[in-house]
């Protein structure tokens, strides 16, 4: 009787090992994938801030489109300005969810958060 039970036991904890193992991040990563271009660009500049002294003078405030025209970026000193396009669909608050998430562990990145004209910042002055 002992034996019965310890492998029936067995069977529902491999049983639950296996389900949870199966769930993964999928659907996370397909959400996050269509915001590529807009990492990229934002990447591009977040990385820029350590190599040039004073990068609103070297980017000159000029706003710059991502790859696939979805979005306006906008370096202003060390904050960086992110307006999406009046034909994309998704909402700042998603965008800015993406954003958390993709920015979650740099330390570059202190605050991203939505102004009150609609576009969203992306903070990352010292």
């Amino acid at each position: 009787m002992k034996k019965t039970f310890k492998l029936f036991g067995l069977a529902v904890f491999i049983l639950l090992s296996v389900g949870l193992a199966a769930c993964n991040n999928d659907d996370e990563v397909d959400i996050l994938s269509q915001y590529e271009s807009l990492f990229s660009k934002t990447d591009y500049f977040i990385d820029m801030l350590d190599k040039i002294y004073e990068s609103y003078d070297v980017f000159g405030g000029r706003a710059s489109d991502t790859s696939d025209g979805n979005y306006t970026v906008t370096p202003m000193g060390r904050l960086i300005v992110v307006k999406k396009k009046s034909y994309n669909k998704t909402t700042y608050e998603e965008i800015k969810g993406a954003l958390q998430k993709h920015y979650k562990n740099k330390y570059k990145v202190k605050d991203i958060f939505i102004n009150n004209g609609g576009t969203i910042t992306i903070d990352c002055r010292k």
